[in-house]
């Protein structure tokens, strides 16, 4: 390691710029829904990245249909990805990527940074994940530097719609698999520090029931209750969720009904599956028709089923298992603590992955309480996890 030593050492000084850049980059509200801030933070970063060089361009992401307040389809406004290319033909090519929406919207109380002590903050996006895209770029950064950067290409890709399971953007990383040797997502570890070896996979789905309404006194037998309906949808759903086989189906987030002397006639839900197989993830549309089939056997009741994001589970396979050899190497010569472990959580290195690019997806900041205004990071991370990543890069042609 000793080669790479004074470039590994040179990221110290980049820790001022970092904090600096992380209370800017937090202080912009890139809600995914938020357009405005989505440009916002969009120039922020590109101002930023400019100074690696390569062949940048904005990608614009065709629109996104979401399903609001009483069903009714709404189209979000396009927004753009940021990418970059350098070196494309190099003998080792790395995607690093990123995010830069948030959860957190306009009108929640969550919008700034605050001081926990001298060694952490909260705030919105800090460790999910502005605080690795400020690791991102201090590794790129390091990189570009050192004598060695001339044979190492990379691929730079910052969606903006990653939170809403990147429904306009996955087909820009299936794209990237194929150019790439390995792939770097800085999505945050966990907050004692250990990195993530596999992730279920993922998918959520809108349910609708629509029925007839009337005057619950005079006519009540006159109506057909959507809310009845979804109730009867929402308990035979509930029969298939085994958590102690690893597949969990979590009704999230319903809506319908009005003044209470009138039958309802419309009644959503919203549901997320989480599974370690693929075919679960695949097939539960079917088990959803199966429901939808059977509900609709009251008299004047209609089920719409729209599915919203897919995710496919991320499992520790072999070449993804020589990332992780690698990168344990590298942080025993850093003196970092290694550890894995697997999560229920998904990111865009579950569509890496299942692109055949094997993925190391939580080089981000150390930090914990993700999308809740508890939110933190722990600030050392910024550097360390820079140095570990320019370290994994640099010695990665001799071990992949």
């Amino acid at each position: 390691m000793d080669k790479f030593k004074q470039h590994l050492d040179w990221l110290d000084s980049r820790y001022t710029h970092s904090l600096e850049l992380l209370q800017l980059w937090c202080s912009i509200n890139s809600f995914s829904s938020n357009v405005e801030g989505l440009d916002a933070i969009a120039l922020a970063l590109q101002k930023e990245f400019s100074t690696l060089g390569g062949e940048q361009k904005w990608i614009t992401l065709p629109p996104r249909i979401d399903i609001g307040p009483g069903g009714k389809a709404k189209e979000m406004a396009s927004v753009k990805a940021l990418h970059i290319t350098k070196r494309p033909n190099a003998p080792i090519r790395f995607l690093l990527a990123g995010h830069m929406d948030t959860v957190y919207s306009p009108l929640s109380s969550f919008q700034k940074v605050e001081k926990i002590d001298e060694g952490s903050w909260k705030g919105p996006g800090v460790a999910d994940m502005k605080g690795g895209l400020i690791i991102m770029l201090n590794a790129l950064s390091g990189l570009e530097k050192s004598p060695f950067a001339e044979k190492i290409g990379w691929e730079l890709l910052i969606n903006p719609d990653e939170e809403v399971g990147s429904v306009g953007s996955a087909y820009l990383f299936e794209e990237a698999a194929k150019r790439n040797h390995a792939g770097l997502i800085f999505e945050p570890s966990f907050s004692d520090g250990a990195f993530v070896s596999a992730r279920k996979g993922s998918a959520s789905y809108t349910i609708i029931a629509r029925g007839k309404a009337a005057h619950s006194g005079r006519d009540f037998f006159q109506g057909k209750s959507a809310i009845y309906a979804l109730s009867q949808f929402i308990a035979e759903l509930e029969k298939t969720n085994h958590p102690e086989s690893g597949f969990i189906v979590n009704v999230g987030y319903i809506e319908g009904g009005g003044p209470v002397n009138i039958v309802p006639d419309f009644a959503l839900c919203k549901v997320n599956i989480r599974s370690t197989k693929d075919d679960k993830i695949k097939n539960f549309i079917h088990t959803l028709n199966q429901i939808a089939t059977l509900t609709q056997q009251r008299e004047g009741i209609k089920i719409e089923l729209h599915q919203n994001t897919e995710r496919l589970p991320k499992p520790l396979d072999k070449k993804t298992g020589l990332l992780f050899d690698h990168l344990k190497e590298c942080a025993n010569e850093l003196k970092i603590p290694f550890q894995l472990r697997e999560s229920g959580g998904v990111c865009d290195g579950n569509i890496l992955s299942h692109a055949g690019l094997p993925t190391i997806d939580s080089l981000g900041a150390i930090g914990g309480q993700i999308h809740t205004h508890d939110e933190f990071i722990l600030l050392s991370s910024l550097v360390e996890r820079a140095k570990l990543t320019l370290l994994f890069m640099l010695t990665a042609q001799e071990k992949l």
